[in-house]
């Protein structure tokens, strides 16, 4: 009996919980969709003598992202000849912050990473798309140290 009364009052609880959090969410995001916004990445990886580093892969995480979730090529990408790298999506889930992971697949160069803040510009955003963010960016160069 007693156990039947602690069952019913944790439902109970946990159905009030679930309300007070709902009750809590901006409705009109809940029910249209996603927001989302254009998010654009640029750099320059070089060495310590300040040389270009090709072919180093630059990845973006973010930090609602489990440390152990597997790569997605998609926010991955390599830099040039220069050193350069760019990453550019349409449709990229806005977030305050992202983590740049910076990794020699050759093995040369030490891994390096940084969060960094993302700055979003609305001017071309119109007042009633509450769904764009705008666009955001971020720059970050790395020097990369020999193992």
């Amino acid at each position: 009996m007693k156990a039947k009364l602690l069952t019913r009052i944790n439902s109970l609880i946990a159905l009030l919980v679930s309300m007070l959090g709902l009750s809590s969410c901006e409705w009109g995001k809940l029910m249209y969709g996603t927001p989302y916004a254009t998010f654009e990445a640029v750099g320059t990886i070089t060495d310590e003598e300040n040389q270009p580093l090709k072919d180093i892969r630059v990845q973006l995480k973010n930090k609602w992202q489990p440390a152990d979730m597997p790569d997605d090529p998609a926010l991955a990408t390599t830099t040039d000849e220069t050193g350069r790298y760019n990453f550019y999506w349409d449709y990229y889930f806005p977030g305050d912050s992202v983590d740049l992971v910076v990794r020699d697949e050759a093995g040369i160069y030490a891994s390096d990473s940084v969060r960094v803040k993302v700055d979003y510009d609305r001017s071309n955003v119109s007042p009633g798309d509450s769904w764009n963010e705008g666009n955001g960016f971020v720059e970050k160069d790395f020097k990369l140290q020999k193992k």
